[in-house]
């Protein structure tokens, strides 16, 4: 071989072992970056709490089965009283519960269920291979024979609580945002009807969200085309009759169902965050009557307005109250703010300070305990309450509630020094067992009935003529007491 050929075949030797050395770092470097995407991708598609698929996991699977256009259920889950937890052992503790849930649905569910993160303490669960709805209520009766076991967190005994929604495909829906938005109503829907249990989407259930939803659509615009109004309700002071005090009472001036009462429509509105607004409007208008009437030398005169306990716990919007009474000039408890009695003991210095700041800016404290609870007067005893609120309900004939019970709330009241109102009092039973057990102030329609504001001034200038009558439904009402 001639030296030319043989620098030939040399050169052409090196440049296949180039070719093979560079293809065999490509391999290299190909294989690692295959491995690192595998690892971003697997920490895409996990939670990095509970180790397990994550929200994005749970989409991508949703895709894939719809895909296969074979059945397959859907359950949206979600921990009842779990910010209680949070809140009363800590986030850790939380943590460690969400990790010990994890772990129970990967050693009960079986092998065609699978469980995911969602976020906080939501968790969504696939079932596959199933026939009929009776395989999902096998699997989800089972899951709730295994959380009657207390889990142990901290050496806390811990019983899980929960509420969760079932839509299944293709029954319910054949694409995937409305199969998640049916499972999130479903769950919704045990979480307000008992909790701690599951629930399957229906055509009832998809009727009546989709009722919710043209409410919330109609609620929107009545607010912009203020069709929002209030009416007054008297209530009075049994001992000083001659004081004029009314309840403040939203109504939606509906186009063709006419008045509403916001027991119709308070739920959708405070769901939607409308009931601030509704609040505030409800605030400055009595506020500014008020005003005018005081400007019309009639005083002595007190008006109770509503308040969400939502808003009423937060610091900016409690300010904002009370520039409105500085803003109107009104003066110490002629404003009453009405509260339910749902206020959570973990919260209870938070109330304390929110009932003090009110008292600063001039206004009373009414709280509504309809449901008649001991707790809660315990409860409230540390706040600087002026009035509680009874429903006149207990007074009826058909009531089931003990007379004794409400004569010792109502005892127990006065001994706390809280002044009791008896509400909705629409007959003479009412009236008089009212005034039998003692109640201090008496409102509903037996008496007076609601009357727009516009009627106001008349009803005030011709007050002297009613208090003769109602001082004659009074003593008849003690009389017959005796």
């Amino acid at each position: 071989m001639s030296e030319e050929s043989l620098n030939i075949l040399i050169g052409l030797i090196e440049v296949c072992i180039g070719f093979l050395l560079g293809f065999i770092i490509y391999l290299f470097f190909d294989r690692k970056n295959r491995n690192q995407s595998k690892i971003v991708e697997k920490h895409a598609y996990t939670d990095q709490l509970t180790g397990r698929g994550n929200r994005y996991l749970f989409l991508s699977v949703l895709d894939k089965l719809i895909a296969k256009k074979k059945k397959f259920a859907v359950c949206f889950m979600d921990l009842d009283g779990f910010k209680q937890i949070n809140d009363s052992m800590g986030h850790d503790a939380g943590d460690e519960l969400l990790i010990a849930l994890a772990n129970t649905f990967d050693s009960k569910l079986p092998k065609n269920a699978v469980a995911y993160r969602l976020g906080g303490d939501e968790f969504a669960i696939v079932i596959q291979d199933i026939k009929t709805t009776e395989d999902i209520t096998k699997l989800l009766d089972d899951l709730r024979d295994t959380f009657r076991t207390p889990f142990i967190i901290e050496n806390t005994s811990i019983s899980l609580e929960y509420s969760l929604g079932v839509a299944i495909y293709p029954e319910d829906a054949d694409n995937r945002k409305d199969l998640i938005n049916y499972a999130d109503d479903a769950m919704y829907y045990i979480k307000e009807h008992g909790k701690n249990d599951y629930y399957f989407h229906n055509k009832a259930l998809k009727a009546k969200m989709e009722n919710q939803t043209k409410m919330q659509a109609a609620l929107k615009n009545a607010y912009a085309n203020n069709q929002f109004a209030i009416s007054l309700q008297p209530r009075i002071d049994i001992k000083e009759t001659s004081k004029i005090c009314f309840e403040a009472l939203l109504y939606w001036n509906h186009s063709t169902l006419g008045k509403l009462p916001s027991s119709y429509f308070i739920k959708q509105a405070d769901d939607m965050a409308l009931t601030i607004k509704l609040d505030k409007y409800v605030l400055e208008s009595v506020c500014k009557g008020l005003n005018e009437l005081k400007e019309k030398g009639v005083k002595n005169i007190k008006i109770a307005v509503n308040i969400s306990n939502k808003h009423a716990s937060k610091k900016d919007f409690i300010d904002k109250l009370c520039n409105i009474l500085k803003e109107y000039n009104i003066g110490p408890g002629e404003v009453q703010i009405e509260l339910t009695d749902t206020i959570e003991l973990n919260k209870i210095e938070n109330y304390k300070m929110m009932f003090e700041r009110l008292k600063e800016c001039g206004a009373d404290i009414i709280i509504n305990n309809f449901e008649i609870k001991y707790e809660a007067l315990e409860l409230f005893s540390g706040l600087p309450v002026d009035e509680i609120k009874l429903s006149s309900d207990y007074l009826s004939e058909e009531s089931k509630v003990n007379p004794e019970m409400l004569e010792d709330v109502i005892r127990l009241s006065k001994k706390l020094n809280y002044k009791v109102i008896i509400n909705s009092i629409d007959n003479e039973i009412k009236l008089n067992g009212a005034i039998k057990n003692g109640a201090d102030k008496i409102q509903g329609d037996f008496l007076f009935k609601k009357m727009e504001v516009e009627l106001l001034d008349e009803f005030i200038s011709e007050y002297s003529s009613f208090i003769y009558k109602i001082d004659n439904i009074i003593l008849t009402a003690k009389n017959t007491k005796k």
